[in-house]
């Protein structure tokens, strides 16, 4: 009797605990299609802070490093010896920028010096060491890992040679100040653009995505976030979000975001490789409704808009030489007493199919190939 009162008792256990359970796996099962749902309504959750900023603080304008007559004497008397380091030569950018502080350095009457690390971090850090050995007076760097650039920082720290950074903020050593392109800004100017070309078109469809890249650079995470604030602001949602660093990867990607989201009309190129990539996807797609912006400017995607390129519409272009020389300024005025904000921002070039030969000769200082 006992046995039998016992397994009854224990049957009733184990079938609330199913229930028990049952109920719990439809709440979660509830919870995930609420959460869903609420996806599909209203897009991806926006990005979180970025740490660096909060650090860095909001960004200075480019005015603030214009100098002083004084400083003007100082540094003319001065001479100054002023090296570049650089995380790689041989593109289009870095070349324009190191132009830009070679005629700045060289209209005060100063010297100047590059090294190319060819990608290498090592070699950069013994590209510094050399610079040091040299006597510089001061340092521009763009770092091949900019977080990584640390050691190099100290080194320069411990010289008492002033350096001024592009990319990012270092993972240690004390610099005078990060002079970077405005990549909030310029994302953003690329979200208000598509939102506007959309509407041009007459699309309904609210759905966006963006393609940024698979490693972390401070500058395209900015980029990101300024392009789906703008957006968000004229009541667009983010879908989906991609990462790539070649053409290829970024093709494959936007064809998948394509696929898995037939309503995505627009989407964000971090700079214009993987632009150029979704541009390519498109066109495999045969669609002739999704539009594609990005930031930065390279001749194939000139050349592209100039002959009439029907998908990548607009583009936030840096502008290399302003960025070279007012990099160059900071540290100019560092050597001669100024006060020099620790980041400052360089504005972008709004550049459309309408004006990219005119962009393209401000950003390159040469004319467009035809």
């Amino acid at each position: 009797m006992k046995t039998k009162k016992f397994a009854s008792i224990l049957g009733s256990s184990l079938l609330t605990l199913g229930l028990l359970a049952g109920c719990g796996a439809t709440q979660e099962t509830a919870k995930e299609t609420q959460a869903s749902q609420k996806e599909a309504a209203n897009g991806l959750a926006a990005l979180p802070p970025l740490k660096e900023e909060s650090a860095l603080g909001k960004p200075a304008s480019v005015e603030t490093l214009e100098l002083t007559p004084q400083e003007i004497e100082k540094i003319k008397a001065m001479k100054p010896f002023i090296g570049y380091s650089v995380h790689f030569g041989d593109i289009a950018s870095e070349k324009v920028i190191g132009q830009a502080i070679k005629e700045t350095v060289e209209s005060f009457g100063g010297k100047y010096v590059q090294t190319d690390a060819q990608r290498n971090l090592n070699k950069q850090l013994s590209d510094v060491e050399s610079l040091i050995l040299q006597k510089v007076n001061g340092v521009v760097a763009i770092g091949v890992d900019t977080a990584a650039f640390g050691p190099a920082v100290k080194k320069l720290n411990e010289a008492n040679i002033p350096v001024v950074l592009g990319g990012g903020p270092p993972n240690q050593g004390d610099f005078t100040s990060l002079v970077d392109p405005d990549g909030y800004g310029g994302g953003f100017a690329s979200g208000k653009a598509l939102v506007k070309k959309l509407k041009e078109e007459g699309i309904k469809s609210k759905s966006l995505a963006t393609m940024g890249l698979r490693a972390y650079i401070l500058t395209c995470e900015q980029r990101v976030r300024g392009f789906e604030d703008a957006v968000r602001e004229e009541g667009y949602k983010i879908v989906a979000r991609g990462q790539a660093d070649t053409a290829d990867q970024a093709q494959q990607e936007f064809e998948n975001i394509l696929t898995a989201h037939p309503d995505v009309v627009g989407g964000f190129g971090v700079y214009e490789t993987p632009a150029l990539g979704m541009e390519a996807a498109v066109r495999t797609s045969g669609r002739d409704d999704v539009f594609v912006v990005t930031h930065d400017l390279s001749d194939h995607l000139a050349q592209g808009m100039a002959k009439g390129n029907k998908i990548v519409v607009f583009t936030s272009s840096q502008d290399l030489y302003a960025e070279g020389k007012y990099k160059t300024l900071a540290v100019l005025k560092k050597l001669a007493g100024g006060e020099v904000p620790k980041y400052v921002t360089v504005p972008t070039l709004a550049t459309s199919p309408d004006n990219v030969k005119e962009q393209y000769k401000t950003v390159f200082q040469k004319t467009l190939a035809n």
